[in-house]
């Protein structure tokens, strides 16, 4: 087991340095200022870090080599689509196919950022979270080696999805990955996100720090997907941070599944007048997985509206965590803001924490929030029953219902198949959903 004080020295010893023109300053010092959460810190409160400090990550960065075979059996048909793969946090051409939008200056790794582009970096990375608040994510910044800018022009609308895919592959020894993207999408620009987090083999010894960070200008608008399907040995710490302008409209829509660690952490902050967001998702445990999800929505001007709805799937030794905020400011009048959290608890021996919370210093909202868990339905089951089906698919069919309601929103055919195969294998060792797949 590694000490807190001394994994967070081999953090700060990986500094490179390595982006001379990025100022990372800022980061630097607000990470060493830091402290490692533990249990006793609020927002870490149901999530010990255990996993992360059990093995030596920090030791060496992880290797990029992949099986090819198995990286493109991972990708799915998306017609039409911009394709950017990462293996363990670097980005492998080789893999990838997005040469058109990097000739059009909508693609660029950090480190092959022009004078123009490099400034548009400096300017907005990290500046859609406050560093103290977010420690994972200073760290990233922090010891940044490279990055991708997403930057889609004033008025244009990209038709071409944005399909990013981190893979991560099998290590001999403990090992680390990171990789960072920044989204920047001018005045009335649309376009779209997928962004799909898997595996090539166990990740036992593997632990990766992401952090996406999305900034929508006046009337900008972005439909993204996320897809966290990666082996359950993993250790994954997950930002997603984002700055609505004016106008601008965020969609968002999601599947995790669990692993040793995984925390996804979620920022918005409302800018600007008349924004919206829109977030569906499901996540999923078993074994003796651990899944932590942390939404805070900074509604901070007038005429905002936020719609948030989870779904929560939890069975075996396994334990989940919702906590979803909502921040109401004081000049954030007419703000109309609902955030629900709905739970299947399956076993006994899981857990489940949930915490809504409304904090509001505006008098003239529309606000609710709301959680509940859950077991199967026990009417339902005898229905089914009554019927000629046996408990057991009963059952199984009744689960496969209650995620597929959020599985059915995904706007992509394709990513909706993926995510059904995947789920098919996700219930292949819940002994109590076997039969539905005849197993």
């Amino acid at each position: 087991m590694i000490s807190p004080n001394d994994w967070k020295q081999q953090a700060l010893n990986q500094q490179h340095g390595i982006l001379p023109w990025l100022p990372l300053e800022r980061a630097c010092n607000a990470f060493a200022a830091s402290e490692l959460p533990t249990r006793k810190s609020e927002q870490w409160k149901y999530t010990p870090l255990t996993a992360l400090l059990q093995q030596d990550y920090l030791a060496r960065p992880a290797s990029t080599e992949s099986d090819e075979a198995c990286a493109r059996g991972r990708f799915v048909a998306l017609e039409n689509a911009c394709r950017i793969v990462f293996v363990n946090g670097v980005l492998d051409r080789t893999l990838s196919d997005f040469s058109d939008l990097e000739n059009q200056g909508v693609i660029t790794p950090f480190s092959m950022a022009n004078p123009d582009q490099q400034q548009l970096i400096s300017d907005y990375l990290g500046e859609a979270h406050l560093p103290q608040q977010h420690l994972f994510a200073t760290l990233n910044q922090c010891t940044l080696r490279d990055g991708l800018l997403i930057h889609a022009p004033a008025l244009q609308k990209l038709n071409q999805p944005l399909y990013l895919v981190y893979l991560g592959t099998p290590q001999t020894t403990p090992a680390w990955a990171q990789s960072r993207i920044l989204l920047v999408a001018e005045p009335g620009a649309e376009l779209q996100l997928i962004e799909q987090f898997d595996s090539c083999g166990d990740q036992a010894n593997l632990f990766h720090n992401h952090v996406t960070e999305i900034v929508l200008q006046p009337n900008a608008r972005l439909q993204h997907t996320r897809v966290q399907v990666e082996d359950e040995a993993l250790v994954h710490i997950n930002g997603l941070h984002i700055r609505l302008a004016r106008d601008s409209h965020y969609e968002q829509h999601g599947i995790a599944f669990g692993s040793a660690l995984k925390r996804n952490d979620v920022n918005v902050t409302f800018d600007g007048d008349n924004a919206h967001c829109e977030m569906n998702g499901v996540f999923l445990s078993k074994h003796r997985q651990h899944i932590d999800n942390h939404l805070n929505l900074e509604h901070a001007k007038p005429h905002c509206t936020s719609n948030t709805h989870f779904k929560g799937f939890v069975t075996g030794e396994s334990r989940a965590v919702f906590n979803g905020r909502i921040h109401i400011h004081k000049d954030a009048q007419k703000t109309e803001a609902h955030l629900n959290n709905k739970n299947l608890l399956l076993s006994k021996q899981a857990e489940l924490n949930t915490k809504p919370e409304l904090e509001i210093y505006a008098d003239d909202v529309k606000c609710s929030h709301g959680a509940s868990i859950g077991q199967l339905d026990e009417k339902s089951l005898f229905y089914f029953q009554s019927r000629g089906i046996d408990k057991a698919s009963a059952e199984a069919m009744l689960c496969l219902g209650f995620v597929n309601e959020k599985v059915e929103q995904i706007p992509s055919p394709a990513i909706q198949q993926l995510v059904a195969d995947r789920l098919a294998g996700f219930f292949n060792d819940v002994d109590k959903l076997k039969s539905l797949w005849g197993l």
